[in-house]
């Protein structure tokens, strides 16, 4: 008998996709709001978003190439970008919203 994570390996990728979309979407979120606010000392909060920024982007390649096999990965290549862009534009409404 397989084992259930052999058998429906569709929802490991569903899980690992939307955490990671999550993850995206929120830091995304973060960094966009703070610099539309902005502040008095801006830089080195700024550095340290940034830092964060690409911490969060790292620690989710990390979590889709260690989990995904090689064909979901080269299925996720080309369509990872069209969603960092789908991300980005639908955060204007809601950042125009809070502004």
């Amino acid at each position: 008998m397989l084992e259930n994570s052999q058998r429906l390996p569709w929802k490991l990728y569903i899980i690992i996709t939307l955490q990671t979309l999550v993850a995206f979407y929120l830091a995304t979120f973060s960094i966009a709001m703070f610099f539309i606010r902005g502040g008095h000392e801006w830089l080195i909060s700024s550095i340290a978003i940034i830092i964060l920024y690409l911490f969060v982007i790292f620690a989710c390649a990390k979590i889709i190439l260690n989990k995904l096999s090689i064909a979901a990965i080269m299925l996720i290549i080309p369509i990872a970008p069209l969603l960092a862009l789908v991300i980005v534009v639908t955060l204007i409404p809601v950042l125009e919203h809070l502004i």
